[in-house]
């Protein structure tokens, strides 16, 4: 009897096994059909006239939100994770509420900040923790070398984090704590070696007049203690409105820089003091201005001692019928070295080393010249809408001058980057920026109180010109993307624009009331970077 059991026992135990060999996990299987929706995918985006060539964007999906997230530099690499929609295939119920969607972190690394490959993995929620989103947070090495990440839980009121020993960032685990500091919103945690200690800062919500909180704990995979409010206080050019969200908060030579966005303002920074648990700012400037797109900012410090920032650049494709918007939605700056000033209450803004690397086709203007007042020039050999510009200019007595680049040959179609020394501004005008839809560049993405329910089309930065100096400006275009940096990054600004003539690659020169004197001008195009 036992012998016949045994036997049965063996006849099924094999046919199980024989059962698990042969079947497929058709989720893993690529059809014929999935290669040629992902063939069209991508030549959809190789013809976006609007897809960035060397600025990250996104692969596939959906970059609304698209805040750069957890950018560390580990083992000479720089890693970064960005947020980004998952459409589900099959929605679930959270709280009796459906979802549909999820937000999560792709990751993606690079050895020179400008190729980057994505990684398999991404960074999902924990429905056991209550997250049905990740949401901003950043990355850090931990006193046992460990490198985690820190998080907004959607969904759970809390802050949470992950933790990896990989050397390549793919694998990681979730504190079994999670969320560690409640009530939470967008965190930012750091180690202090000479404390012992782990600090976070959890963002106050948009619309919500709380200060952000401070929690620390000598445990990251445990519950954090609340300490009080981050900041001793606030600055007054700070409206009332603005929240502190996406905080990241570093040393930088002898200061402390918090660099953040409010919802209705865009990216910002602070500069101050760190001690006694407290930060107490001294100064405060602004990253972007009205009519800008400059969010969510993220850094990291690299093996060169740099701070280099990312940050998202809210295009509006998702608010406007723009061509290819479903392939092309969600892109950052391209990558910008901190330092300070020297009197140390302003950040100097400044492109890395490694765009030269992109750099092909020079061309220059050989000689200087005068600019004769209410003129303008079209610069025969220097164009395109993915180049890299450098100019000199001596304004004389000049009291608004400048460039159209963008610009058709008829001059219907042109965007403006202006300097107005009255006013001493930096600025640049986009009303005419697309001729056939001219509202695609026409919107406000900025809220103050002060700008509330208008639209602006013209973006003004600050920028004071001293007697006799010589203002140099790097500008940066990339499609839809202009990127200006003056005078060795005391000042930036940037735009999105949607030109809509296939012709709308000239570089135009002006000077409204008074001669002025091009002493240099230098072009390179620039090379793709980003297949996808």
């Amino acid at each position: 009897m036992r012998r016949k059991i045994t036997f049965c026992v063996s006849i099924i135990f094999f046919f199980l096994i024989s059962c698990l060999e042969n079947r497929k996990d058709t989720t893993n299987i690529i059809s014929d059909s999935d290669i040629i929706s992902s063939r069209k995918v991508h030549s959809e985006q190789l013809k976006d006239p609007y897809r960035s060539l060397w600025h990250i964007n996104i692969s596939e999906g959906r970059g609304y939100p698209f805040d750069p997230n957890g950018a560390i530099y580990h083992n000479g690499i720089y890693h970064m994770w960005y947020i980004y929609q998952s459409n589900l295939d099959k929605p679930y119920t959270f709280n009796g509420k459906k979802i549909f969607k999820e937000h999560r972190w792709q990751h993606i690394s690079s050895n020179d900040l400008f190729h980057w490959r994505w990684h398999s993995n991404s960074l999902l929620p924990n429905f056991e923790h209550n997250e049905i989103g990740v949401f901003s947070g950043n990355a850090f090495k931990a006193k046992d070398d460990n490198i985690v990440i820190s998080y907004h839980g959607w969904g759970s009121d809390g802050n949470s984090v992950a933790f990896s020993n990989d050397k390549n960032l793919n694998i990681w685990s979730k504190s079994e704590n999670n969320p560690i500091a409640k009530p939470g919103w967008d965190p930012h945690m750091w180690y202090e070696e000479e404390k012992d200690t782990y600090y976070m800062i959890s963002g106050n919500k948009p619309g919500s007049n709380n200060k952000p909180i401070l929690y620390s704990g000598k445990d990251y995979t445990l519950p954090l203690k609340e300490v009080g409010s981050f900041m001793a206080y606030d600055m007054p050019d700070v409206e009332a409105h603005e929240d502190i969200s996406c905080p990241d908060f570093f040393k930088l030579e002898d200061k402390w820089v918090l660099v953040l966005i409010s919802h209705s303002r865009g990216a910002r920074y602070y500069i101050g003091d760190w001690k006694d648990n407290k930060f107490y700012p001294e100064s405060h400037k602004r990253i972007n201005f009205p009519g800008g797109p400059i969010f969510a900012p993220e850094t990291l410090l690299d093996d060169k001692g740099r701070r280099i920032m990312w940050a998202w650049l809210y295009d509006g494709k998702t608010r406007e019928n723009i061509k290819n918007k479903g392939v092309s939605d969600g892109v950052m700056s391209m990558p910008r070295v901190l330092s300070l000033s020297k009197d140390k209450m302003s950040l100097r803004i400044k492109p890395p080393k490694e765009i030269e690397n992109l750099r092909y086709n020079y061309s220059t203007v050989n000689n200087e010249f005068v600019l004769l007042p209410n003129k303008k020039i079209f610069l025969e050999n220097i164009k395109g809408n993915s180049i890299e510009l450098y100019i000199e200019i001596d304004s004389k007595k000049a009291k608004r001058f400048g460039l159209n680049v963008l610009s058709s040959l008829d001059g219907k179609e042109h965007t403006k980057i202006f300097i107005d020394k009255d006013q001493s501004i930096l600025g640049i005008d986009v009303s005419r920026s697309s001729a056939q839809n001219p509202k695609y560049s026409q919107y406000m993405m900025i809220k103050g109180d002060e700008y509330k329910n208008k639209t602006t089309k013209v973006q003004r930065a600050p920028f004071k010109i001293n007697d006799g100096e010589i203002i140099k400006l790097r500008i940066f275009i990339d499609k839809s993307i202009i990127e200006v940096f003056a005078n060795d990054g005391m000042q930036s600004i940037t735009q999105v624009v949607f030109p809509t003539n296939e012709n709308s690659v000239h570089v135009e020169l002006f000077s409204d009331d008074s001669e002025i004197i091009v002493k240099k001008i230098n072009s390179w195009s620039l090379f793709p970077s980003m297949q996808w």
